[in-house]
């Protein structure tokens, strides 16, 4: 399998190519593959398994849990447009002050619900810098 043929896992799942993403195929081709390898066995489909919706959503959260709002806002992203609801948005940014505070809500949280609410428009949710996950 080429890079470009790994690449297409990033613009199909997250509808770009995160530069994180594209620097580590840059500095290591073999490294890029295997993490590559990683998230497309975390992607895939099983029966009784997680929908691609909630499996994006968890790495909204975790995201956020990191303070990574490139990151999250992209993930998210891909979440809304795998079919996650506003309200399982609103519940788990929720449950994420439950445990983060209003640390979390203030660095990250609000710019997930800003995002939503704006349809990813707002001036602060870009994602020029794409960070990877």
């Amino acid at each position: 399998m080429t890079a470009q043929d790994r690449l297409q896992h990033y613009q199909e799942s997250l509808g770009n190519i995160p530069p994180a993403i594209s620097t580590m195929f840059a500095m290591d081709e073999g490294f890029a593959g295997d993490y590559t390898d990683i998230r497309e066995r975390i992607y895939t489909q099983h029966a009784d398994g997680l929908s691609l919706a909630m499996k994006e959503l968890l790495l909204v959260m975790f995201d956020l849990a990191v303070s990574n709002a490139g990151g999250a806002i992209n993930h998210l992203r891909a979440a809304k447009r795998a079919g996650l609801t506003a309200e399982q948005l609103r519940e788990s940014l929720q449950i994420a002050f439950l445990v983060l505070g209003v640390s979390g809500w203030g660095k990250v949280g609000y710019k997930l619900w800003a995002a939503w609410e704006n349809d990813f428009e707002e001036e602060g949710a870009s994602t020029n810098g794409h960070h990877a996950s």
